[in-house]
This record gives structure tokens, C-alpha cells and sequence, in this order.
């Protein structure tokens, strides 16, 4: 038997602070994700197991939560897997307007009982759930001798892990985005010539992970590669790896919209950009 969204129950709520405020404006991407990994968490404290081990997570985000804003998480369980799969909506709490959506993929068995249908707005866009980026994912040295690292070799440390021996499956993302870029680029907004100021903001994002722990002194490296480029979109693919072993640790594919600051709507890729897109351009590598 499947629920409709409408009982959806609500796991969380949180209110935006303003260390949360990002450069755009807005509440930035991590704290979607945080919300709805605390609204995870206790979905599984009322099943019984206390740390939820992340194998993936899809993300859509759908409107732009400003400071102040109270929101909360509405949660269900999904089916289409024999993985635990649960369904997040994140909603602003005095209009009910949608800030996004999440499905989370846990390593632990699905259980039985009543699961909630995915309504069409909480589906992927432009990615897919039954894709495998971690088994998709290329040999280390074809990424090294194909000039793909994005940032420096480093070992996993305290930042990563938050205090723990190892790192939290939640927080692979940090594998992939910690560290020394290799372009040297620190500013992500990026201005025009005429002044105006633009940004990439992700629109949907996939992450897989591991289910091996990643112990603090583990050597890695992050690589990344554009998979597809539209007119105001541009899709990636991103990876960190073992440096020592060669095992893929985490994996992310996004989308990422080009954003016009000053006018706060979309706007078509600038030329540089659309150049650097074109270098590393590697369709093949997407996940299957």
C-alpha cells in the first residue's frame, strides 16, 4: 500500500541563521542537506538504529530560503530499492513554499509496511536514481593522465571527520570539496565585464558513498569532469579517491544553473566559462 504525500510526517525543523547565509544571498546548499540528514536520523531512531550509514543522496532544490525563514522536513518512506529509500520535503513553514527535495538511500534493508509514492516534483530532472557512480566510476590513473585532479593530494583529517576516527558517510561530500584547489581559485562568484556579477548554483545533485569507513590519515585526491553543457546549464561529475589504494571513496554528479546576481534569475553561460567547460569536457564518464 503507498501513502500519498499528503501524510508525509514532519522529522525536523530548524530556523535560518545567518551564519547560514551564503554570497548569493540565500541560505547556501550544505544546510538543505543538513536538514534533511537530521530529519534521516531521526527517521531511523524511531526504527530502531541510531547512525544511519548514507549510501546515496538525491537532492532538488526547488526555492531559495532566505534568513529567518522557518522551515521544516516532512519525511516517508519510498519504495524502488532493496535498500532503505526515505523521501524528504524541506518547506518554508508560514507559506508551505517548497525549498526542496531529497531521497536517501540507506545500507539497511528496506522494510515492510505502507511506503509513500515520489510525486512528480520530488523526482530527478535531469539525473536518475538507478544510476551507479561508484561502480560507474573510472580507473584512478585514466583521471590523473587525463589532467582531471581539482585539488591537491592531501590526507584526511579532523575537518573532515568532525572530531570522529573516521569520516561520517554524510559528510563524503567533504572528500570531494576539502582541500587546496588546484586552479588557485578562491572566489566563486565571478564578475562581468560590464560588472555584473554571476554564480553557479547546483539545481540537483547525487551523491554516492562508500560503505568501507574513511579513517582519519587516508591519502586522497578529488577529480572532476563536465558531462554535459546547455545553454544556462552545465552537469559534472566529481570523485575522490584512495590515492594508496585506488578505491573510489564518494562520488558526485550535480547541475548547476548559471545565476545572475543582479538580476537574481537564470542568464546563459558566459563565453570563459563555456570555454573552460569545453576542456574538460567528458561525456563518457558519467555514471551508468
Amino acid at each position: 500500500m503507498n501513502l500519498p504525500p499528503a501524510q508525509l510526517t514532519v522529522t525536523h525543523s530548524s530556523t535560518v541563521i545567518e551564519d547560514q547565509i551564503d554570497d548569493l544571498g540565500h541560505m547556501n546548499v550544505r544546510y538543505y542537506g543538513m536538514n534533511a540528514m537530521s530529519a534521516t536520523r531521526s527517521m531511523c531512531q524511531q526504527m530502531g538504529f541510531d547512525e544511519p550509514k548514507l549510501r546515496s543522496a538525491y537532492t532538488r532544490h526547488h526555492h531559495e530560503q532566505m534568513l529567518g525563514n522557518q522551515l521544516e522536513v516532512r519525511s516517508g518512506l519510498i519504495g524502488g530499492s532493496d535498500r532503505l529509500r526515505i523521501y524528504h520535503e524541506l518547506r518554508n513553514r508560514a507559506d508551505n513554499d517548497l525549498a526542496a527535495t531529497f531521497v536517501h538511500e540507506l545500507d539497511h534493508p528496506s522494510p515492510d509496511g505502507p511506503k509513500v509514492d515520489l510525486p512528480d516534483y520530488g523526482r530527478p530532472r535531469s539525473l536518475r536514481l538507478e544510476t551507479d557512480g561508484l561502480a560507474s566510476a573510472p580507473p584512478l590513473n585514466e583521471l590523473i593522465e587525463s589532467g582531471l585532479a581539482v585539488r591537491r593530494p592531501r590526507t584526511v583529517d579532523l575537518e573532515d571527520t568532525m572530531g570522529a576516527d573516521t569520516v561520517p558517510t554524510w559528510l563524503a561530500n567533504n572528500l570531494i570539496w576539502g582541500g587546496e584547489r588546484l586552479d588557485e581559485i578562491s572566489e566563486w562568484v565571478r564578475t562581468l565585464p560590464d560588472g555584473g556579477r554571476y554564480a553557479f548554483v547546483v539545481m540537483e545533485s547525487r551523491l554516492w558513498v562508500r560503505p568501507e569507513p574513511v579513517p582519519i590519515g587516508t591519502p586522497i585526491q578529488s577529480f572532476s569532469a563536465t558531462i554535459e553543457v546547455g545553454e544556462k546549464i552545465e552537469r559534472d561529475i566529481s570523485w575522490a579517491y584512495d590515492t594508496s589504494t585506488g578505491d573510489v571513496l564518494a562520488v558526485i554528479e550535480g547541475v548547476d544553473l548559471c545565476f545572475d546576481m543582479t538580476r537574481r534569475r537564470s542568464m546563459v553561460i558566459p563565453d570563459q566559462e563555456r570555454r573552460k567547460f569545453t576542456k574538460e569536457f567528458r561525456p563518457d564518464l558519467a555514471p551508468r
